[in-house]
């Protein structure tokens, strides 16, 4: 079935025509077997635990008590122009932007990366609070964001991969979980590109080297998450930024040097990528726990 759609980020179009899946469907079907901590070599960390994300993202305190991640640490101290993000205190995001289920929901207009600070801390958290992964410099998002976008994506990670679930709606979705559905869908077909033209050994397509620019803006240090907000958001957190630093080694191969190394690196990056959208299909769900339970066994 071929579905005539089109997605642009700046010269990135991508084609929702391709037949094949990247097998994240079956409810949470994986490429790699066990639990979301083995699809991610062991650092993920238990949806009840806290996770940094090494040098691209920093621990930060939540609203919730619980660790988030999707934020990076500066010094409070900091006066100068062009500091990143607009200064607030976790209390004043909470009244002013909280939502009726708690969530901290800053729309993309409104400077989405803020700068927080901490009571009794030097530190600030710097955060960003929309539903999309943004450049953290100018508080944008990567790719263009568009209600179009959702329509076609949200269905795909709910109710396309496993149809007798049932699933939260998207204003009940986190942060986090939002921004996936938009960028994993990109990805995803990001990756179908680069499959068909590793099939057809043909490098040469302008669809073909903006799949690549797209994952390169993805894997930079300034394409930032949103803050997890929902002690799952950590393990997602997690999967995502293993995904996406297969896909920064990916964009920088070039497969006319070395078409093997470029294969074998395609092959851990679909891994990567299910091993997200299949976690992110579950955490969709209404009865998440007991999915979580059943797909990726008792903790």
């Amino acid at each position: 079935m071929k579905m005539k759609w089109n997605y642009t980020i700046k010269t990135f179009t991508v084609m929702f025509g391709l037949a094949a899946f990247l097998t994240a469907c079956g409810g949470g079907a994986k490429e790699t077997s066990s639990s979301p901590e083995s699809a991610a070599s062991t650092e993920v960390a238990s949806p009840e635990t806290s996770s940094s994300n090494a040098v691209t993202e920093t621990a930060a305190t939540g609203s919730n008590g619980s660790e988030q991640t999707g934020s990076a640490t500066a010094e409070s101290s900091s006066t100068d122009d062009g500091k990143i993000g607009k200064d607030s205190t976790l209390e004043e995001l909470k009244q002013q932007y909280a939502d009726k289920l708690g969530y901290i929901r800053i729309p993309l207009n409104d400077h989405p990366v803020r700068r927080v600070s901490e009571e009794g801390s030097k530190n600030i958290n710097i955060a960003n609070y929309s539903d999309a992964v943004v450049d953290m410099n100018a508080g944008v998002p990567i790719h263009s964001d568009s209600q179009r976008l959702i329509d076609d994506a949200f269905p795909f990670f709910t109710t396309v991969q496993a149809p007798d679930e049932s699933y939260v709606t998207w204003e009940e979705a986190t942060n986090l979980e939002r921004a996936m559905v938009k960028t994993l869908f990109i990805a995803r077909e990001g990756l179908l590109i680069i499959e068909d033209a590793m099939k057809n050994k043909d490098y040469s397509s302008t669809s073909f080297h903006d799949s690549k620019d797209f994952f390169s803006i993805t894997a930079k240090f300034e394409s930032m998450a949103p803050v997890a907000q929902h002690p799952r958001d950590i393990t997602l957190s997690t999967l995502y930024d293993k995904a996406r630093t297969s896909w920064g080694k990916l964009a920088a191969m070039d497969p006319e040097q070395d078409e093997a190394a470029f294969a074998e690196m395609y092959k851990t990056t679909r891994t990567d990528a299910n091993n997200a959208m299949g976690f992110l299909n579950v955490l969709l769900s209404t009865n998440e726990e007991e999915r979580v339970e059943e797909i990726y066994g008792k903790k």
